[in-house]
Protein backbone atom coordinates (compact mmCIF):
# COMPACT_ATOMS: atom_id res chain seq x y z
CA UNK A 1 0.00 0.00 0.00
CA UNK A 2 1.21 3.30 -1.13
CA UNK A 3 0.28 6.77 0.14
CA UNK A 4 0.87 9.93 -1.49
CA UNK A 5 -0.16 13.42 0.98
CA UNK A 6 -0.02 16.50 -0.84
CA UNK A 7 0.93 19.57 0.72
CA UNK A 8 0.01 18.49 4.76
CA UNK A 9 0.48 21.68 7.04
CA UNK A 10 0.04 20.50 10.87
CA UNK A 11 -2.69 18.13 10.70
CA UNK A 12 -1.55 16.37 7.04
CA UNK A 13 1.99 15.58 8.50
CA UNK A 14 0.98 14.34 11.40
CA UNK A 15 -1.53 11.92 9.68
CA UNK A 16 0.67 11.00 7.30
CA UNK A 17 2.94 10.17 10.35
CA UNK A 18 0.59 8.02 11.99
CA UNK A 19 -0.26 5.90 8.50
CA UNK A 20 3.59 6.11 7.33
CA UNK A 21 3.14 3.41 10.06
CA UNK A 22 0.23 1.32 8.83
CA UNK A 23 0.99 1.00 4.93
CA UNK A 24 4.37 0.44 3.32
CA UNK A 25 5.08 3.60 1.47
CA UNK A 26 4.36 7.51 2.12
CA UNK A 27 4.92 10.41 0.58
CA UNK A 28 5.22 13.74 0.90
CA UNK A 29 4.32 16.66 -1.85
CA UNK A 30 4.97 20.21 -2.13
CA UNK A 31 4.88 22.68 -5.29
CA UNK A 32 7.62 24.62 -3.16
CA UNK A 33 11.18 23.26 -3.82
CA UNK A 34 12.76 25.48 -1.62
CA UNK A 35 10.27 23.98 1.20
CA UNK A 36 10.87 20.39 -0.04
CA UNK A 37 14.50 20.95 0.41
CA UNK A 38 14.19 23.03 4.06
CA UNK A 39 11.71 19.97 5.39
CA UNK A 40 14.20 17.36 3.83
CA UNK A 41 17.29 18.48 5.43
CA UNK A 42 16.00 19.53 8.97
CA UNK A 43 12.65 16.67 8.87
CA UNK A 44 10.23 18.90 10.41
CA UNK A 45 6.95 20.72 10.07
CA UNK A 46 7.28 24.27 11.43
CA UNK A 47 3.63 24.19 12.02
CA UNK A 48 4.24 20.91 14.05
CA UNK A 49 7.49 21.93 16.04
CA UNK A 50 9.05 19.23 17.87
CA UNK A 51 7.70 16.34 15.49
CA UNK A 52 9.87 14.96 13.45
CA UNK A 53 9.26 13.55 10.11
CA UNK A 54 10.48 9.91 9.96
CA UNK A 55 13.61 9.55 7.78
CA UNK A 56 11.55 6.88 5.58
CA UNK A 57 8.59 9.29 4.02
CA UNK A 58 9.80 11.22 0.79
CA UNK A 59 9.81 14.48 0.42
CA UNK A 60 9.47 15.12 -3.13
CA UNK A 61 8.60 18.24 -5.48
CA UNK A 62 7.70 16.27 -8.62
CA UNK A 63 3.94 15.33 -8.47
CA UNK A 64 4.20 12.74 -10.79
CA UNK A 65 6.59 10.71 -8.98
CA UNK A 66 5.32 11.23 -5.61
CA UNK A 67 1.98 9.94 -6.72
CA UNK A 68 3.51 7.05 -9.21
CA UNK A 69 1.89 3.85 -8.17
CA UNK A 70 0.21 5.51 -5.40
CA UNK A 71 -3.13 3.49 -4.16
CA UNK A 72 -4.63 6.83 -2.27
CA UNK A 73 -3.65 10.60 -2.66
CA UNK A 74 -4.28 12.73 0.12
CA UNK A 75 -5.23 16.17 -0.25
CA UNK A 76 -3.76 18.53 2.54
CA UNK A 77 -4.26 21.50 0.74
CA UNK A 78 -5.79 24.53 2.61
CA UNK A 79 -9.61 25.32 1.20
CA UNK A 80 -8.37 27.97 -0.98
CA UNK A 81 -5.49 26.28 -2.71
CA UNK A 82 -7.60 22.74 -2.99
CA UNK A 83 -8.48 23.30 -6.44
CA UNK A 84 -5.13 24.01 -7.60
CA UNK A 85 -4.25 21.04 -6.50
CA UNK A 86 -6.40 19.45 -8.49
CA UNK A 87 -5.69 21.20 -11.59
CA UNK A 88 -2.36 20.02 -10.76
CA UNK A 89 -3.50 16.38 -10.76
CA UNK A 90 -5.54 16.36 -14.18
CA UNK A 91 -2.91 16.82 -15.98
CA UNK A 92 -1.74 13.13 -14.53
CA UNK A 93 -3.94 9.91 -16.42
CA UNK A 94 -4.78 6.78 -14.01
CA UNK A 95 -5.47 8.45 -10.60
CA UNK A 96 -6.50 6.58 -7.71
CA UNK A 97 -8.91 7.78 -5.11
CA UNK A 98 -8.62 10.47 -3.56
CA UNK A 99 -8.90 11.22 0.25
CA UNK A 100 -9.81 15.38 1.58
CA UNK A 101 -8.70 16.93 4.89
CA UNK A 102 -9.63 20.23 4.57
CA UNK A 103 -12.08 21.63 6.25
CA UNK A 104 -13.63 24.56 4.04
CA UNK A 105 -15.67 25.76 0.89
CA UNK A 106 -14.28 27.25 -1.95
CA UNK A 107 -14.95 31.29 -1.42
CA UNK A 108 -15.83 32.27 -5.08
CA UNK A 109 -18.12 29.43 -6.20
CA UNK A 110 -19.24 28.30 -2.90
CA UNK A 111 -18.40 24.82 -3.69
CA UNK A 112 -17.15 22.14 -0.66
CA UNK A 113 -14.42 19.71 -1.89
CA UNK A 114 -16.47 17.18 -3.45
CA UNK A 115 -17.81 19.19 -5.53
CA UNK A 116 -14.69 20.88 -7.34
CA UNK A 117 -13.22 17.07 -7.58
CA UNK A 118 -16.66 16.26 -9.71
CA UNK A 119 -16.00 19.50 -11.86
CA UNK A 120 -12.27 18.51 -12.90
CA UNK A 121 -11.74 14.94 -11.63
CA UNK A 122 -15.51 13.47 -12.14
CA UNK A 123 -14.33 9.75 -12.47
CA UNK A 124 -11.92 9.92 -9.75
CA UNK A 125 -13.60 8.76 -5.92
CA UNK A 126 -13.40 10.51 -3.29
CA UNK A 127 -13.99 10.50 0.17
CA UNK A 128 -13.67 13.42 3.08
CA UNK A 129 -12.14 13.34 6.42
CA UNK A 130 -13.61 15.65 9.47
CA UNK A 131 -13.57 15.31 12.77
CA UNK A 132 -12.41 17.08 16.15
CA UNK A 133 -8.65 17.20 17.16
CA UNK A 134 -5.28 19.15 16.94
CA UNK A 135 -2.47 18.17 15.45
CA UNK A 136 0.04 18.50 17.88
CA UNK A 137 -2.08 16.95 20.50
CA UNK A 138 -3.12 13.68 18.52
CA UNK A 139 0.85 13.03 17.14
CA UNK A 140 1.72 13.24 20.23
CA UNK A 141 -0.75 9.99 21.08
CA UNK A 142 -4.73 11.63 22.06
CA UNK A 143 -7.21 9.88 20.97
CA UNK A 144 -9.42 10.88 18.19
CA UNK A 145 -12.54 10.62 16.99
CA UNK A 146 -12.56 11.14 12.97
CA UNK A 147 -15.31 11.01 10.40
CA UNK A 148 -14.98 9.67 7.11
CA UNK A 149 -17.50 10.20 4.20
CA UNK A 150 -17.73 8.89 0.58
CA UNK A 151 -21.05 7.82 -2.06
CA UNK A 152 -18.33 5.08 -2.82
CA UNK A 153 -19.12 2.27 -0.59
CA UNK A 154 -16.33 0.63 -2.25
CA UNK A 155 -14.01 3.48 -0.97
CA UNK A 156 -15.53 3.48 2.36
CA UNK A 157 -14.22 -0.68 2.39
CA UNK A 158 -10.97 0.07 1.38
CA UNK A 159 -10.16 3.08 3.79
CA UNK A 160 -11.19 1.12 6.42
CA UNK A 161 -8.79 -1.22 5.70
CA UNK A 162 -6.34 1.74 6.21
CA UNK A 163 -7.47 3.70 9.25
CA UNK A 164 -7.41 1.30 11.96
CA UNK A 165 -4.15 2.53 13.67
CA UNK A 166 -4.30 4.21 17.17
CA UNK A 167 -4.94 7.20 18.37
CA UNK A 168 -7.17 7.42 15.24
CA UNK A 169 -10.69 6.33 16.37
CA UNK A 170 -12.70 6.30 12.67
CA UNK A 171 -16.33 5.98 11.58
CA UNK A 172 -17.67 5.65 8.36
CA UNK A 173 -20.63 7.31 6.42
CA UNK A 174 -22.20 7.73 2.90
CA UNK A 175 -23.04 11.31 3.87
CA UNK A 176 -20.35 13.13 2.05
CA UNK A 177 -22.15 16.84 1.95
CA UNK A 178 -22.68 16.36 5.72
CA UNK A 179 -19.22 15.93 6.79
CA UNK A 180 -17.99 18.32 4.63
CA UNK A 181 -20.32 20.80 5.41
CA UNK A 182 -19.99 19.91 9.17
CA UNK A 183 -16.41 21.22 9.42
CA UNK A 184 -16.52 24.32 7.71
CA UNK A 185 -19.87 25.21 9.82
CA UNK A 186 -18.20 24.42 12.64
CA UNK A 187 -15.15 26.95 11.73
CA UNK A 188 -17.33 30.13 11.06
CA UNK A 189 -19.40 29.26 14.45
CA UNK A 190 -16.81 29.19 16.41
CA UNK A 191 -15.10 32.47 15.27
CA UNK A 192 -18.39 34.29 16.87
CA UNK A 193 -18.26 32.13 20.21
CA UNK A 194 -14.49 33.14 20.67
CA UNK A 195 -15.72 37.05 19.88
CA UNK A 196 -17.55 36.96 22.80
CA UNK A 197 -15.80 34.88 25.08
CA UNK A 198 -13.23 37.65 24.42
CA UNK A 199 -15.35 40.65 25.58
CA UNK A 200 -16.85 39.07 28.39
CA UNK A 201 -15.86 38.71 31.92
CA UNK A 202 -15.79 35.72 33.62
CA UNK A 203 -18.69 35.68 35.85
CA UNK A 204 -21.65 34.27 33.15
CA UNK A 205 -19.42 33.51 30.45
CA UNK A 206 -19.34 29.57 30.13
CA UNK A 207 -23.53 29.94 30.30
CA UNK A 208 -23.17 32.27 27.18
CA UNK A 209 -20.63 30.47 25.80
CA UNK A 210 -22.76 26.84 25.89
CA UNK A 211 -25.85 28.65 24.37
CA UNK A 212 -23.98 29.93 21.48
CA UNK A 213 -22.89 26.72 21.01
CA UNK A 214 -26.38 25.71 20.94
CA UNK A 215 -27.60 28.35 18.55
CA UNK A 216 -24.51 27.63 16.04
CA UNK A 217 -25.58 23.63 16.39
CA UNK A 218 -29.14 24.87 15.52
CA UNK A 219 -27.95 26.85 12.01
CA UNK A 220 -25.43 23.79 11.42
CA UNK A 221 -28.08 21.63 11.09
CA UNK A 222 -30.75 24.10 9.11
CA UNK A 223 -28.36 25.02 6.52
CA UNK A 224 -26.65 21.30 6.46
CA UNK A 225 -30.09 19.52 5.63
CA UNK A 226 -31.08 22.91 3.78
CA UNK A 227 -28.06 21.21 1.44
CA UNK A 228 -28.50 17.87 1.69
CA UNK A 229 -26.88 16.54 4.22
CA UNK A 230 -28.50 14.31 7.56
CA UNK A 231 -29.19 16.00 10.65
CA UNK A 232 -27.55 12.72 12.36
CA UNK A 233 -23.94 13.84 11.19
CA UNK A 234 -24.27 17.41 12.63
CA UNK A 235 -25.16 15.61 16.24
CA UNK A 236 -22.07 13.64 15.74
CA UNK A 237 -18.05 14.44 16.00
CA UNK A 238 -17.95 15.67 12.53
CA UNK A 239 -20.95 18.65 13.39
CA UNK A 240 -21.29 19.02 17.37
CA UNK A 241 -18.13 17.23 18.99
CA UNK A 242 -15.87 19.57 16.30
CA UNK A 243 -17.86 22.41 17.16
CA UNK A 244 -17.16 22.21 21.14
CA UNK A 245 -13.79 21.56 20.79
CA UNK A 246 -12.93 24.56 18.20
CA UNK A 247 -15.30 26.41 20.17
CA UNK A 248 -13.36 26.34 23.53
CA UNK A 249 -9.65 25.52 22.82
CA UNK A 250 -7.38 28.42 22.83
CA UNK A 251 -5.19 25.42 20.19
CA UNK A 252 -8.15 26.61 17.27
CA UNK A 253 -6.99 29.03 14.69
CA UNK A 254 -10.48 29.92 13.89
CA UNK A 255 -10.65 30.78 18.58
CA UNK A 256 -7.58 32.57 18.12
CA UNK A 257 -9.04 34.44 14.95
CA UNK A 258 -12.23 35.46 16.85
CA UNK A 259 -10.49 36.76 19.43
CA UNK A 260 -8.12 38.92 17.42
CA UNK A 261 -11.36 40.38 15.56
CA UNK A 262 -11.47 42.42 19.34
CA UNK A 263 -7.60 42.77 19.70
CA UNK A 264 -6.01 43.10 16.23
CA UNK A 265 -8.07 42.47 13.65
CA UNK A 266 -6.66 44.30 10.84
CA UNK A 267 -2.84 42.54 11.69
CA UNK A 268 -4.64 39.32 11.34
CA UNK A 269 -6.58 40.35 8.38
CA UNK A 270 -3.53 40.61 6.41
CA UNK A 271 -1.88 37.87 7.42
CA UNK A 272 -4.55 35.69 5.96
CA UNK A 273 -4.34 37.74 2.75
CA UNK A 274 -1.02 37.17 2.22
CA UNK A 275 -1.22 33.23 2.90
CA UNK A 276 1.07 34.19 6.68
CA UNK A 277 -1.86 32.09 8.47
CA UNK A 278 -4.39 29.46 7.74
CA UNK A 279 -8.06 29.94 9.34
CA UNK A 280 -10.66 28.11 7.44
CA UNK A 281 -13.45 30.08 9.13
CA UNK A 282 -12.33 33.43 7.45
CA UNK A 283 -13.49 31.96 3.92
CA UNK A 284 -16.25 29.91 5.43
CA UNK A 285 -18.14 32.44 7.20
CA UNK A 286 -18.19 35.04 3.83
CA UNK A 287 -19.48 31.30 1.78
CA UNK A 288 -21.47 30.45 4.56
CA UNK A 289 -23.38 33.36 4.33
CA UNK A 290 -23.53 33.92 0.93
CA UNK A 291 -25.51 30.47 0.88
CA UNK A 292 -28.13 31.20 3.57
CA UNK A 293 -29.33 34.11 1.41
CA UNK A 294 -29.40 31.69 -1.74
CA UNK A 295 -31.31 29.22 0.54
CA UNK A 296 -33.22 31.74 2.08
CA UNK A 297 -32.03 30.82 5.39
CA UNK A 298 -32.33 32.87 8.80
CA UNK A 299 -28.69 32.52 10.30
CA UNK A 300 -28.21 35.46 12.49
CA UNK A 301 -25.34 33.66 14.19
CA UNK A 302 -23.80 33.26 11.13
CA UNK A 303 -24.89 36.57 10.07
CA UNK A 304 -22.94 38.40 12.93
CA UNK A 305 -20.03 37.18 12.37
CA UNK A 306 -19.96 38.10 8.27
CA UNK A 307 -20.14 41.74 9.77
CA UNK A 308 -17.91 41.53 11.87
CA UNK A 309 -15.33 40.08 9.49
CA UNK A 310 -15.71 41.92 6.14
CA UNK A 311 -18.00 44.77 7.04
CA UNK A 312 -16.56 45.83 10.11
CA UNK A 313 -19.64 46.09 12.14
CA UNK A 314 -17.52 47.06 15.63
CA UNK A 315 -16.88 44.08 17.68
CA UNK A 316 -18.71 44.92 20.52
CA UNK A 317 -22.00 45.71 18.60
CA UNK A 318 -21.62 42.27 17.36
CA UNK A 319 -20.70 40.74 20.95
CA UNK A 320 -24.04 42.13 22.19
CA UNK A 321 -26.10 40.81 19.19
CA UNK A 322 -24.48 37.48 19.65
CA UNK A 323 -25.48 37.41 23.25
CA UNK A 324 -29.01 38.73 22.78
CA UNK A 325 -29.25 35.68 20.44
CA UNK A 326 -28.93 33.58 23.34
CA UNK A 327 -31.26 35.15 25.48
CA UNK A 328 -33.78 34.53 22.85
CA UNK A 329 -32.05 30.60 23.11
CA UNK A 330 -33.18 30.47 26.32
CA UNK A 331 -36.63 31.98 26.21
CA UNK A 332 -37.23 29.27 23.40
Amino acid sequence: MKIAVLEPGAWGTALGIILSKEVDELSFWYGDSRLVKKLSQFRENERLPGIKIPPEIFISPDLKKTIEKADLIIIASPSFNFRQTLVNLKKIKNLPPLLGIAKGIEKRTLKVPSQIVNELLAKVPYAHLSGPGFAKEIIRGKTAKEVIASESRDLLRELKKIFKTKPLKVSFTTDLMGVQLAGALKNAISIGISLVEASVANPGKKKIAKNLIRVGLREMIEIGEAMGGKRKTFLGPAGFGDLILTSTNPLSRNFQFGKALIFDADKMRKDIAKKKLTVEGFDNVFALYKLGKIHNLDLPMIEETYKAIYKKTSPQRTVNNLINLTEACESG
